[in-house]
């Protein structure tokens, strides 16, 4: 597939004037459908299409007042509402896909009217759109509910990645990356607990935070971060900045990451020697921080500066797409993040017309690409069928390239 990554940068200035033209056009095509889809056929009091408003509104913006980072959006009362908005909204996803699949059948119901004759049983054709209506919304509730209870539990992932002969005395080197934890709206200090407690359980010889490790301002959100100073690794844990770091003052999470032991990778490689052979570690700033700071703009091949050709080197990169011009700079393997896998249906197939990979461990050009599939989530806690997870990466020699 061709990425015309110009035109799509193009077309994402027009995003603020487009999303609100966009959000109005959802609210009025969810609103008739409801009325067609719900209320004609089960016969419900035309009231309900206003607490239906009601609830499209409530999913769609309250999370919005998050932004005001105080003590107001900082109790748990505010915590439960935020928290339940963004589940709700999850469910309204779902509940979309059964508006379009009922519309569908609403076509198809047309056609059908202009060829049978006036004795077909029509009353067989109203309490099958009944069942497809209940069928839909009880599988919307199921989803949302499954995937609720998928995602405050990222599973540790093992992946195996080979080694060329003339590296093999790397083998067995253990990366654990965390990518996409998104701390903040619902995920909060418990969860960051959680995670140092079984990542340091691996023993792992480095910690990679592959981006969008936060969202939410730095004195806000440092006391529920503080555990990430207790990660325990061989040679440190190691962090590049992924697109929501720049939505929330990305210099100020940069000197809060090295004041809490983090060796934070900006355009910029270290040597490290584990079992007496080298290898070179690298970060990317993420394709964000271009509109910020051209003189940081992402760039794999300053990133590899000063390494010598021979040297095996690992490349962190928020986004998959890095892996175009990381594969010309020489990296052997890169580590992303950012797709969380999709996340969930549909929104993967979204994620494909953007990304070059989406999850799980690829091929570019003889270049390991590992997509992490994210640690937390961003918006509704609905993984469904795409696991959230902790990857814990073994180089080895077993198998040559």
């Amino acid at each position: 597939m061709a990425y015309n990554w110009p035109m799509i940068s193009f077309l994402s200035r027009f995003i603020p004037i487009i999303t609100p033209i966009l959000v109005v056009c959802y609210w009025l095509y969810m609103r008739h459908s409801f009325k067609r889809n719900f209320i004609n056929i089960f016969s419900l009091n035309h009231l309900s299409i206003y607490l239906f408003d009601l609830f499209v509104f409530y999913c769609s913006f309250f999370r919005h007042f998050y932004r005001l980072q105080n003590s107001y959006s900082n109790n748990s009362l505010f915590y439960f509402f935020n928290n339940l908005s963004y589940v709700l909204l999850g469910f309204l996803g779902l509940l979309t896909l059964v508006f379009v699949f009922l519309d569908f059948e609403n076509i198809f119901d047309y056609f059908l009217k202009k060829t049978i004759t006036p004795s077909t049983d029509l009353g067989r054709r109203e309490f099958f759109k009944k069942n497809l209506a209940f069928t839909g919304l009880a599988t919307s509730t199921f989803v949302a509910g499954q995937g609720y209870a998928n995602s405050f539990t990222p599973k540790v992932k093992t992946v195996h990645i080979p080694l060329p002969e003339k590296h093999k005395g790397l083998a067995g080197l253990k990366i654990v990356q965390l990518s996409d934890i998104h701390l903040g709206p619902t995920l909060k200090k418990e969860f960051c607990e959680m995670l140092v407690e079984k990542v340091n359980s691996l023993n792992p010889d480095l910690i990679a935070i592959t981006g969008d490790m936060v969202d939410g301002n730095v004195d806000y959100l440092k006391d529920e971060l503080i555990s990430f100073a207790n990660f325990k690794s061989k040679y440190g844990t190691f962090f590049t900045t992924g697109n929501h770091e720049y939505y929330w003052s990305a210099s100020e999470w940069i000197s809060w990451a090295k004041s809490a032991g983090m060796t934070v990778l900006m355009n910029e490689n270290v040597k490290i020697t584990h079992n007496y052979s080298d290898f070179f570690l690298a970060g990317v700033t993420d394709p964000s921080n271009n509109r910020f700071d051209k003189k940081n703009a992402s760039d794999p091949q300053v990133a590899a500066k000063g390494i010598p050709s021979e040297g095996y080197k690992i490349l962190l990169a928020h986004q998959p797409k890095s892996c175009f011009r990381a594969s010309k700079a020489g990296f052997h393997t890169q580590l992303s993040g950012h797709t969380h896998g999709g996340q969930g249906f549909p929104w993967n197939i979204l994620v494909m017309m953007i990304q070059p990979y989406i999850r799980g461990l690829n091929q570019h050009e003889g270049m390991n690409v590992y997509v992490h599939s994210g640690t937390g989530f961003w918006g509704p806690p609905n993984r469904f069928m795409i696991d959230s997870e902790i990857a814990e990466i073994i180089f080895t020699a077993d198998v040559k390239t």
